[in-house]
């Protein structure tokens, strides 16, 4: 019981970093909220596996496999085209989406994995915020 409580929590709390990097901080609880809840849902996936092991056939990536689906369209809300006829909210899409797959990795329990995971998606925002903010100063705005 610990165990599971522990990998929600982290989920929860990774999200919330990575909707934070991401995004403001009233974004960030969605962030927080899908990556708990990829979690959860695996978390259940894989103990549903273990109950019904026996004769019966049961495949514990089934569940799971609807994130993504539920992900595409939570993420399709996200994208619109703005009036001067630009696609705006495709990277916090993408990084919800991403979320949710780092979600995945900590419900289904695998540390280094989710670790790694989430350190590339750390650099990845810290360097291109870096990069960004070095173009300006090299433009002078």
């Amino acid at each position: 019981m610990i165990d599971f409580v522990v990998r929600v929590l982290v989920a929860g709390v990774v999200g919330l970093i990575i909707g934070l990097f991401t995004t403001n901080a009233r974004r960030a609880r969605m962030f927080g909220l899908v990556t708990a809840a990829a979690a959860l849902i695996t978390i259940t996936s894989t103990e549903f596996y273990k109950e019904v092991a026996g004769p019966w056939f049961s495949d514990p990536g089934r569940l799971s496999a609807q994130i993504v689906s539920a992900l595409g369209f939570i993420g399709t809300g996200l994208i619109w085209i703005s009036s001067d006829k630009r696609v705006r909210g495709l990277s916090v899409s993408a990084s919800l989406w991403l979320s949710a797959i780092v979600g995945m990795l900590i419900g289904a329990g695998l540390k280094h994995m989710s670790t790694v995971a989430v350190l590339v998606v750390l650099l990845i925002y810290w360097s291109t915020e870096t990069i960004i903010k070095w173009k300006k100063v090299d433009k002078g705005g």
